[in-house]
């Protein structure tokens, strides 16, 4: 039996409803699914079956339809062993993760370029001292049935230098995405240092179908020192536009403290390092309360990463910290509909201009 790519009534595509728009997400997802269900190899072959299986159970809502397959294909994955003890919280897709990629094979890589088999996720961030999602960060997903994390991916693709060519895909793909996002929600697109050097950035910016005031940067990765002088020429032009840039996970060490004066960010992000348990940490809160002073005093907002809980966000918005995401605010989404419910009157200024004087961890001020 020949495997045919969709089921033969097509309804899975919206044309039983012709006068309704298909979100641009929505065409990026049928290519995915049409690339998936193309394949021949008999390994994927059960992967395809029920692929096809949830393509006919959600007839008109493919991107439905293909995070169920995602979440299908990570248990396939979990269940050979492939990523038993990860940690199943979301990372952003250039943060450390699992190593395990390294050793695929390159074709795996440049198939997934060719066949532009990726789709983006959005998480909300929100305004933690007004309420409401002021923003969304990008993150990328892979559709691939060993359900690697996306972090292996762009580390692998680095080690066979096709890092870059890799986040450029992954930068068309969210900006296009990005359509479909209620229009007063920034949009935060994760890069490395290494991309933002890249002589295409720029250009690629310029074209993007984005107002520069509704993009966040979010530089990923550790900054070498020789490349400081070349990024900050090269970020000056670029927020001259109006572009917003953030340090992601920022550390408390001497060397990022000193990258992190240099480039004067906007957006000062926190991970889950310090977020974890801070409502029963008082090191934790007197960190993220010097950080908050330090923002302050360069003109920078703070916000919050992996945020799972209430106590933890009742701390955070007591230190001062502006903008803040993780599954207790709201969970990764490929779902259009869903991205629609963000929609509100909270401007996207609040995460560059929400800014708040840090206040002391209570019953803890120092002597």
């Amino acid at each position: 039996m020949v495997d045919t790519p969709f089921p033969d009534d097509a309804s899975w595509l919206g044309e039983d409803r012709p006068n309704v728009e298909v979100p641009l997400v929505r065409e990026q997802v049928n290519e995915i699914i049409e690339a998936i269900l193309s394949g021949t190899d008999p390994e994927g072959a059960e992967v395809r079956m029920r692929l096809r299986e949830r393509v006919a159970a959600h007839p008109g809502h493919p991107e439905a339809a293909l995070h169920e397959h995602l979440i299908f294909t990570r248990s396939l994955a979990r269940r050979a062993g492939k990523m038993g003890g990860t940690d199943e919280r979301d990372v952003g897709q250039h943060r450390s993760g699992d190593e395990s990629f390294i050793g695929q094979d390159q074709a795996a890589i440049e198939t997934v370029l060719r066949g532009d088999m990726i789709v983006t996720a959005f998480q909300p961030i929100h305004d933690l001292a007004r309420g409401g999602v002021v923003g969304a960060e990008a993150l990328t997903r892979f559709v691939w049935e060993g359900g690697d994390r996306a972090a292996s991916w762009f580390k692998g693709a680095a080690a066979v230098g096709l890092g870059a060519d890799l986040e450029f895909l992954a930068l068309q793909a969210a900006v296009a995405a990005a359509q479909d996002l209620p229009r007063h929600l920034v949009v935060a697109l994760n890069v490395s240092p290494a991309v933002c050097l890249d002589p295409r950035l720029p250009g690629f910016l310029e074209k993007a179908p984005l107002m520069p005031s509704r993009i966040v940067l979010e530089l990923t990765d550790p900054l070498r020192g020789d490349q400081l002088d070349s990024l900050l020429s090269v970020l000056m032009p670029m927020r001259g536009s109006g572009l917003t840039l953030a340090v992601d996970e920022a550390g408390t060490d001497a060397a990022s403290m000193r990258h992190i004066r240099s480039l004067r960010p906007d957006v000062i992000k926190i991970g889950r390092d310090l977020v974890a348990g801070i409502d029963r940490d008082p090191s934790r809160q007197y960190l993220v309360a010097d950080l908050v002073e330090f923002g302050r005093q360069t003109g920078a907002a703070v916000a919050a990463v992996g945020i799972e809980s209430a106590a933890e966000l009742a701390v955070l918005a007591r230190l001062g910290v502006s903008a803040g995401q993780g599954h207790f605010l709201g969970r990764p989404t490929i779902d259009a509909k869903e991205w629609a419910t963000w929609a509100g009157p909270a401007p996207g200024a609040a995460i560059r201009h929400g800014l708040r004087k840090a206040e002391r961890p209570r019953g803890l001020d120092r002597q």
